[in-house]
Protein backbone atom coordinates (compact mmCIF):
# COMPACT_ATOMS: atom_id res chain seq x y z
CA UNK A 1 0.00 0.00 0.00
CA UNK A 2 2.99 2.50 -0.19
CA UNK A 3 1.98 6.12 1.18
CA UNK A 4 -1.91 5.52 0.61
CA UNK A 5 -2.41 5.18 4.37
CA UNK A 6 -0.59 8.25 5.41
CA UNK A 7 -2.03 10.24 2.29
CA UNK A 8 -5.78 9.52 2.75
CA UNK A 9 -5.37 12.69 5.23
CA UNK A 10 -3.02 14.58 4.52
CA UNK A 11 -4.13 18.17 3.31
CA UNK A 12 -1.49 19.37 0.24
CA UNK A 13 -2.43 22.36 -1.28
CA UNK A 14 0.32 20.96 -4.06
CA UNK A 15 -1.84 18.63 -4.83
CA UNK A 16 -5.17 20.43 -6.36
CA UNK A 17 -7.09 19.78 -7.34
CA UNK A 18 -7.01 16.46 -5.37
CA UNK A 19 -8.42 15.87 -1.97
CA UNK A 20 -7.31 17.46 0.95
CA UNK A 21 -5.78 20.72 -1.22
CA UNK A 22 -6.80 23.88 -0.06
CA UNK A 23 -9.63 25.34 -2.59
CA UNK A 24 -8.36 28.27 -4.89
CA UNK A 25 -11.52 29.59 -5.97
CA UNK A 26 -14.81 30.31 -3.83
CA UNK A 27 -16.50 27.41 -2.90
CA UNK A 28 -20.49 27.32 -4.60
CA UNK A 29 -23.75 25.74 -3.86
CA UNK A 30 -24.45 23.55 -6.72
CA UNK A 31 -27.55 22.60 -5.11
CA UNK A 32 -27.82 20.72 -1.66
CA UNK A 33 -26.00 17.95 -2.54
CA UNK A 34 -23.12 19.40 -3.96
CA UNK A 35 -20.95 22.64 -2.85
CA UNK A 36 -17.09 22.73 -3.96
CA UNK A 37 -14.63 24.60 -6.10
CA UNK A 38 -16.22 25.01 -9.81
CA UNK A 39 -13.34 24.13 -11.89
CA UNK A 40 -14.48 24.37 -15.15
CA UNK A 41 -17.50 23.92 -17.74
CA UNK A 42 -17.62 21.96 -20.23
CA UNK A 43 -20.62 20.47 -22.84
CA UNK A 44 -21.62 17.33 -23.35
CA UNK A 45 -25.17 15.31 -24.45
CA UNK A 46 -27.89 15.48 -22.18
CA UNK A 47 -27.85 11.40 -21.70
CA UNK A 48 -31.88 11.89 -22.24
CA UNK A 49 -32.47 14.37 -25.23
CA UNK A 50 -29.30 13.65 -26.48
CA UNK A 51 -28.53 17.18 -27.04
CA UNK A 52 -25.93 19.01 -25.83
CA UNK A 53 -26.21 20.77 -22.74
CA UNK A 54 -23.40 22.31 -20.03
CA UNK A 55 -21.76 20.05 -17.36
CA UNK A 56 -20.09 22.02 -14.50
CA UNK A 57 -16.78 20.25 -12.87
CA UNK A 58 -17.11 20.97 -9.25
CA UNK A 59 -14.39 19.89 -6.39
CA UNK A 60 -17.43 18.66 -4.07
CA UNK A 61 -16.91 18.83 -0.64
CA UNK A 62 -20.10 17.20 0.14
CA UNK A 63 -19.18 13.67 -1.77
CA UNK A 64 -15.26 14.39 -1.27
CA UNK A 65 -14.69 13.98 -4.94
CA UNK A 66 -14.39 15.81 -8.35
CA UNK A 67 -17.84 14.61 -10.47
CA UNK A 68 -19.50 16.59 -12.93
CA UNK A 69 -23.05 18.34 -12.38
CA UNK A 70 -25.89 18.26 -12.78
CA UNK A 71 -25.38 14.37 -12.54
CA UNK A 72 -27.98 12.68 -14.60
CA UNK A 73 -30.24 10.06 -13.61
CA UNK A 74 -29.47 6.33 -13.13
CA UNK A 75 -32.84 5.77 -16.06
CA UNK A 76 -31.32 8.56 -18.44
CA UNK A 77 -27.88 6.76 -18.37
CA UNK A 78 -29.37 3.53 -18.77
CA UNK A 79 -30.96 4.53 -21.62
CA UNK A 80 -28.49 5.92 -23.22
CA UNK A 81 -25.82 2.75 -23.09
CA UNK A 82 -28.68 0.49 -24.30
CA UNK A 83 -29.47 3.30 -27.22
CA UNK A 84 -26.50 5.11 -27.72
CA UNK A 85 -22.84 4.49 -26.45
CA UNK A 86 -21.52 1.63 -28.60
CA UNK A 87 -23.83 1.71 -31.17
CA UNK A 88 -22.55 5.80 -31.65
CA UNK A 89 -19.52 6.74 -29.52
CA UNK A 90 -17.56 3.65 -30.01
CA UNK A 91 -18.83 1.85 -33.50
CA UNK A 92 -15.16 0.90 -33.99
CA UNK A 93 -14.44 -0.45 -30.33
CA UNK A 94 -15.23 -4.38 -31.20
CA UNK A 95 -12.67 -3.88 -34.12
CA UNK A 96 -10.18 -2.61 -32.12
CA UNK A 97 -10.64 -4.98 -29.20
CA UNK A 98 -10.18 -7.65 -31.83
CA UNK A 99 -6.79 -6.29 -33.15
CA UNK A 100 -5.77 -5.93 -29.70
CA UNK A 101 -6.87 -9.27 -27.84
CA UNK A 102 -3.96 -10.60 -27.19
CA UNK A 103 -2.44 -7.56 -25.37
CA UNK A 104 -5.96 -7.68 -23.49
CA UNK A 105 -5.86 -11.35 -22.33
CA UNK A 106 -1.86 -11.17 -21.87
CA UNK A 107 -1.23 -8.23 -19.90
CA UNK A 108 -4.47 -6.53 -18.38
CA UNK A 109 -7.51 -8.99 -17.78
CA UNK A 110 -4.92 -12.39 -17.53
CA UNK A 111 -2.64 -10.66 -14.69
CA UNK A 112 -5.35 -8.88 -12.99
CA UNK A 113 -7.56 -12.08 -12.66
CA UNK A 114 -4.61 -14.15 -11.45
CA UNK A 115 -4.01 -11.47 -8.93
CA UNK A 116 -7.67 -10.90 -7.75
CA UNK A 117 -7.90 -15.00 -7.64
CA UNK A 118 -4.57 -15.29 -5.45
CA UNK A 119 -5.82 -12.66 -2.94
CA UNK A 120 -9.53 -14.78 -2.90
CA UNK A 121 -7.59 -17.98 -1.83
CA UNK A 122 -5.77 -16.77 0.90
CA UNK A 123 -7.14 -18.19 4.05
CA UNK A 124 -8.89 -20.37 1.97
CA UNK A 125 -6.77 -23.23 2.71
CA UNK A 126 -9.40 -25.69 0.87
CA UNK A 127 -9.35 -24.07 -1.98
CA UNK A 128 -12.46 -22.68 -4.27
CA UNK A 129 -14.03 -25.46 -5.90
CA UNK A 130 -15.10 -23.16 -8.47
CA UNK A 131 -14.51 -19.45 -8.78
CA UNK A 132 -17.56 -17.41 -9.74
CA UNK A 133 -16.84 -13.83 -11.62
CA UNK A 134 -19.32 -11.44 -11.97
CA UNK A 135 -18.15 -8.46 -14.58
CA UNK A 136 -20.23 -5.23 -14.56
CA UNK A 137 -20.25 -3.26 -17.79
CA UNK A 138 -18.64 -6.04 -19.63
CA UNK A 139 -18.60 -4.71 -23.07
CA UNK A 140 -16.96 -6.93 -25.46
CA UNK A 141 -16.00 -9.58 -22.47
CA UNK A 142 -12.39 -10.28 -22.81
CA UNK A 143 -11.95 -11.04 -19.03
CA UNK A 144 -14.82 -12.88 -19.17
CA UNK A 145 -13.38 -15.06 -22.18
CA UNK A 146 -9.93 -15.13 -20.00
CA UNK A 147 -11.92 -16.49 -16.42
CA UNK A 148 -13.68 -19.18 -18.85
CA UNK A 149 -10.41 -20.52 -19.86
CA UNK A 150 -10.13 -20.78 -16.22
CA UNK A 151 -12.77 -22.56 -16.06
CA UNK A 152 -14.47 -20.27 -13.72
CA UNK A 153 -18.16 -19.31 -13.76
CA UNK A 154 -18.84 -16.28 -15.81
CA UNK A 155 -21.51 -13.67 -15.23
CA UNK A 156 -22.19 -10.28 -16.64
CA UNK A 157 -24.56 -7.14 -15.83
CA UNK A 158 -24.15 -5.19 -19.12
CA UNK A 159 -27.13 -2.78 -20.67
CA UNK A 160 -26.01 -2.64 -24.05
CA UNK A 161 -27.91 -4.76 -26.07
CA UNK A 162 -25.25 -5.12 -28.66
CA UNK A 163 -22.82 -6.20 -26.10
CA UNK A 164 -24.84 -8.45 -24.71
CA UNK A 165 -25.89 -10.01 -27.29
CA UNK A 166 -21.91 -11.04 -27.80
CA UNK A 167 -21.36 -11.81 -24.31
CA UNK A 168 -24.08 -14.35 -24.91
CA UNK A 169 -22.65 -15.68 -27.78
CA UNK A 170 -19.65 -16.33 -26.33
CA UNK A 171 -21.07 -18.27 -23.45
CA UNK A 172 -21.43 -15.71 -20.79
CA UNK A 173 -24.36 -15.57 -18.23
CA UNK A 174 -25.45 -11.91 -19.23
CA UNK A 175 -28.64 -10.05 -17.31
CA UNK A 176 -28.91 -6.92 -20.02
CA UNK A 177 -29.42 -3.75 -18.00
CA UNK A 178 -28.24 -1.90 -15.08
CA UNK A 179 -26.40 -3.15 -11.65
CA UNK A 180 -29.28 -1.40 -9.59
CA UNK A 181 -31.81 -3.55 -11.96
CA UNK A 182 -29.97 -6.85 -11.17
CA UNK A 183 -29.88 -6.24 -7.82
CA UNK A 184 -33.49 -5.94 -7.71
CA UNK A 185 -34.14 -8.72 -9.79
CA UNK A 186 -31.81 -11.00 -8.02
CA UNK A 187 -33.06 -9.74 -4.17
CA UNK A 188 -33.92 -12.62 -1.41
CA UNK A 189 -31.89 -15.00 -3.52
CA UNK A 190 -28.62 -13.06 -4.44
CA UNK A 191 -25.94 -14.98 -6.51
CA UNK A 192 -22.73 -14.54 -4.41
CA UNK A 193 -19.58 -13.91 -6.31
CA UNK A 194 -15.93 -14.30 -5.94
CA UNK A 195 -14.83 -11.56 -7.71
CA UNK A 196 -16.25 -8.29 -8.76
CA UNK A 197 -14.89 -7.11 -12.06
CA UNK A 198 -14.82 -2.85 -12.63
CA UNK A 199 -12.60 -2.52 -15.86
CA UNK A 200 -13.46 1.93 -16.83
CA UNK A 201 -16.96 1.20 -15.15
CA UNK A 202 -16.96 3.49 -12.08
CA UNK A 203 -16.40 6.80 -13.48
CA UNK A 204 -19.32 6.32 -15.83
CA UNK A 205 -21.86 5.99 -12.15
CA UNK A 206 -23.49 9.18 -10.66
CA UNK A 207 -23.48 7.26 -7.62
CA UNK A 208 -20.18 4.92 -7.18
CA UNK A 209 -20.74 4.53 -3.31
CA UNK A 210 -24.16 3.14 -3.88
CA UNK A 211 -22.51 1.23 -7.00
CA UNK A 212 -19.80 0.07 -4.36
CA UNK A 213 -21.91 -0.71 -1.85
CA UNK A 214 -24.30 -2.85 -4.09
CA UNK A 215 -20.79 -4.61 -5.49
CA UNK A 216 -20.51 -5.90 -1.97
CA UNK A 217 -23.55 -7.06 -1.09
CA UNK A 218 -23.35 -9.39 -4.22
CA UNK A 219 -19.94 -10.50 -3.12
CA UNK A 220 -18.89 -13.35 -1.00
CA UNK A 221 -16.87 -13.09 2.77
CA UNK A 222 -13.29 -12.60 1.61
CA UNK A 223 -14.48 -11.69 -2.05
CA UNK A 224 -12.43 -9.95 -4.43
CA UNK A 225 -13.22 -6.47 -5.73
CA UNK A 226 -11.19 -5.10 -8.93
CA UNK A 227 -11.42 -1.74 -10.02
CA UNK A 228 -9.87 0.58 -12.77
CA UNK A 229 -10.67 3.73 -13.37
CA UNK A 230 -8.64 6.25 -16.01
CA UNK A 231 -6.39 8.52 -13.92
CA UNK A 232 -7.22 12.14 -15.08
CA UNK A 233 -6.97 15.45 -13.56
CA UNK A 234 -3.10 14.31 -13.01
CA UNK A 235 -0.40 16.73 -12.57
CA UNK A 236 1.07 15.58 -16.05
CA UNK A 237 -2.06 16.01 -17.94
CA UNK A 238 -2.02 19.71 -17.19
CA UNK A 239 1.54 19.77 -17.64
CA UNK A 240 0.48 18.46 -21.63
CA UNK A 241 -2.24 21.07 -21.87
CA UNK A 242 0.58 23.69 -21.05
CA UNK A 243 2.80 22.33 -23.23
CA UNK A 244 0.47 21.55 -26.43
CA UNK A 245 -2.01 24.84 -26.10
CA UNK A 246 -4.86 22.20 -25.42
CA UNK A 247 -8.13 21.89 -23.86
CA UNK A 248 -8.46 20.15 -20.59
CA UNK A 249 -9.56 16.73 -22.67
CA UNK A 250 -10.16 14.44 -19.93
CA UNK A 251 -13.61 16.19 -18.75
CA UNK A 252 -16.11 13.70 -20.59
CA UNK A 253 -19.95 13.65 -19.42
CA UNK A 254 -22.23 12.44 -19.42
CA UNK A 255 -19.43 9.40 -20.18
CA UNK A 256 -17.08 10.18 -17.45
CA UNK A 257 -19.00 11.28 -14.55
CA UNK A 258 -16.75 11.10 -11.59
CA UNK A 259 -13.02 11.66 -11.94
CA UNK A 260 -10.46 9.70 -9.88
CA UNK A 261 -6.98 9.97 -8.53
CA UNK A 262 -5.42 7.05 -6.03
CA UNK A 263 -7.12 9.38 -2.91
CA UNK A 264 -10.51 9.66 -4.30
CA UNK A 265 -10.71 5.74 -4.88
CA UNK A 266 -9.27 4.32 -2.13
CA UNK A 267 -11.53 6.35 -0.24
CA UNK A 268 -14.64 5.62 -2.19
CA UNK A 269 -14.01 1.46 -2.00
CA UNK A 270 -13.24 2.31 1.72
CA UNK A 271 -16.55 3.63 2.71
CA UNK A 272 -18.39 1.20 0.49
CA UNK A 273 -17.23 -1.26 3.22
CA UNK A 274 -13.95 -2.76 1.37
CA UNK A 275 -10.64 -3.03 2.76
CA UNK A 276 -8.32 -2.47 0.03
CA UNK A 277 -5.17 -4.36 -0.66
CA UNK A 278 -3.12 -2.87 -3.50
CA UNK A 279 -3.06 0.19 -5.31
CA UNK A 280 -1.34 0.99 -8.55
CA UNK A 281 -0.61 2.95 -12.08
CA UNK A 282 -0.85 1.01 -15.47
CA UNK A 283 1.45 2.36 -18.26
CA UNK A 284 2.32 6.38 -18.33
CA UNK A 285 0.81 7.09 -21.87
CA UNK A 286 0.65 10.73 -21.46
CA UNK A 287 4.53 10.92 -21.53
CA UNK A 288 3.87 11.38 -25.26
CA UNK A 289 1.85 14.45 -25.20
CA UNK A 290 4.87 15.87 -22.80
CA UNK A 291 7.14 14.78 -25.54
CA UNK A 292 5.15 16.61 -27.62
CA UNK A 293 3.56 13.79 -29.41
CA UNK A 294 -0.29 14.75 -29.40
CA UNK A 295 -2.89 11.90 -29.40
CA UNK A 296 -5.88 14.00 -28.30
CA UNK A 297 -8.90 13.32 -30.53
CA UNK A 298 -6.26 11.82 -33.01
CA UNK A 299 -7.07 8.11 -33.76
CA UNK A 300 -4.48 7.55 -35.95
CA UNK A 301 -1.09 8.82 -33.42
CA UNK A 302 -3.26 7.08 -30.47
CA UNK A 303 -3.35 4.28 -32.35
CA UNK A 304 0.40 4.40 -32.83
CA UNK A 305 1.05 5.34 -29.47
CA UNK A 306 -1.39 2.45 -27.87
CA UNK A 307 0.74 -0.07 -30.16
CA UNK A 308 3.84 1.18 -28.81
CA UNK A 309 2.28 0.47 -25.32
CA UNK A 310 1.40 -3.23 -26.51
CA UNK A 311 4.66 -3.91 -27.73
CA UNK A 312 6.82 -3.02 -24.05
CA UNK A 313 4.32 -5.05 -22.17
CA UNK A 314 4.14 -8.13 -24.38
CA UNK A 315 7.79 -7.72 -24.31
CA UNK A 316 7.90 -7.42 -20.21
CA UNK A 317 5.59 -10.84 -20.57
CA UNK A 318 7.43 -12.44 -23.02
CA UNK A 319 10.94 -12.09 -21.12
CA UNK A 320 9.97 -12.44 -17.53
CA UNK A 321 10.30 -9.02 -16.49
CA UNK A 322 6.12 -8.07 -15.85
CA UNK A 323 6.64 -8.53 -12.03
CA UNK A 324 9.30 -5.87 -12.11
CA UNK A 325 7.12 -3.59 -14.76
CA UNK A 326 4.13 -3.97 -12.12
CA UNK A 327 6.34 -2.83 -9.05
CA UNK A 328 7.43 0.37 -11.22
CA UNK A 329 3.95 1.01 -12.35
CA UNK A 330 3.55 0.77 -8.28
CA UNK A 331 5.72 3.25 -7.92
CA UNK A 332 5.32 6.09 -10.25
CA UNK A 333 1.57 6.13 -9.04
CA UNK A 334 2.94 6.42 -5.51
CA UNK A 335 5.40 9.03 -5.79
CA UNK A 336 4.19 11.04 -8.92
CA UNK A 337 0.50 10.12 -9.51
CA UNK A 338 1.81 8.87 -12.71
CA UNK A 339 -0.07 6.34 -15.06
CA UNK A 340 -2.89 5.98 -17.35
CA UNK A 341 -5.50 3.87 -15.41
CA UNK A 342 -5.48 3.70 -11.34
CA UNK A 343 -6.07 -0.38 -10.59
CA UNK A 344 -7.35 -1.00 -7.35
CA UNK A 345 -8.14 -4.35 -5.79
CA UNK A 346 -10.05 -4.75 -2.67
CA UNK A 347 -11.54 -7.41 -0.12
CA UNK A 348 -14.78 -7.63 1.06
CA UNK A 349 -14.10 -8.44 5.15
CA UNK A 350 -15.07 -11.24 6.46
CA UNK A 351 -18.35 -11.66 8.38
Amino acid sequence: MGNYDFQIGWHDSSNWPDWGAAPRKPLVDFDMAHRGEWLTSVIGKDPDTLKDRIYHIVKCEICVSIHAWPLPCLEDLGTYYQQEFFQHEKPDCFEHYAQDRVWWETCVHGPLLDTAATYRLQNNPGGIQRMQVLEIGAGPGIALDVAAQYGWGTYAVEPSPVCAAHLRQRGHTVYEGTLEGYAAAVAGFQRQFDIVYLYQVLEHQPSPYDFLDTCRHLTKPGGILVVCVPNDASPIQYTACQRLGIDQYWWAPPQHLYYYSPKFLQLAVRWSGWNVLDIRGTYPLEQFLVSGKNYVGNQEVGRAIHAIRMQHELEAIQHGTWASRIIQYREQMEQYRLGREIVLLARKPYE
